[in-house]
């Protein structure tokens, strides 16, 4: 991003997506609705700094952030007043959390190998400046966005090695704020996992 001025339009959107994006991981360690709705402006903003600085699979998956918040917002929405309407829920326990099974593994895995395989070629045919980076993020936060639409404790393992690799693909654009971004939202995982653990009510 470099150092803002007035007329330096992209570096305030790049600045405006990193508070946002700061807001959404805070909202998200809470499990708090309103995280949804953070996502969506943020997402939005990434959009159009993937379009100008060509980084095509960025661009691609915060179109689907986009698009799966409204999910996330319905299902969290659902399963929270089901915690609040039961009796027996224990107090400090607010985090809800679904059980993965293992066919959400595997096809999860499945999804991992064919796509970041397919959309390297795919990213590399369209220039992308970092392919093999632009395309493993990809994946892996388009499965870990899922598995946080389902409320599974180990998305926040998909982060933490997404959000590292995210940090380098952006610190190699020169694009210092999306990179701060997720240096932030790799510290939040370590602790999102450690506040879900210490927090979690487990549904079924």
């Amino acid at each position: 991003m470099g150092f803002l001025n007035l007329s330096d339009i992209w570096g305030w959107i790049e600045l405006a997506a990193t508070i946002l994006g700061i807001l959404f991981v805070i909202y998200e360690i809470r499990q708090k609705v309103a995280m949804w709705y953070f996502d969506i402006f943020c997402a939005g903003l990434y959009v159009a700094i993937g379009i100008h600085q060509h980084l095509w699979g960025s661009m691609t998956l915060n179109i689907y952030y986009v698009v799966v918040s409204f999910l996330g917002i319905y299902r969290l929405t659902r399963d929270k007043a089901r915690l609040a309407a039961d009796p027996a829920a224990e107090a400090g326990h607010d985090v809800v959390v679904r059980r993965m099974s293992k066919r959400t593994i595997l096809v999860s895995a499945l999804v991992f190998l064919v796509g970041a395989a397919a959309l390297y070629f795919l990213l590399k045919a369209l220039d992308d400046p970092q392919p093999n980076l632009d395309a493993v993020t990809m994946i892996l936060s388009f499965i870990g966005t899922y598995w946080l639409t389902n409320s599974h404790i180990e998305q926040w393992f998909v982060w933490m090695v997404a959000d590292t690799m995210q940090i380098v693909m952006f610190a190699l654009q020169g694009m210092y704020a999306p990179a701060f971004m997720f240096a932030v939202y790799l510290a939040a995982s370590i602790w999102g996992y450690t506040h879900w653990k210490r927090h979690m009510t487990v549904i079924e």
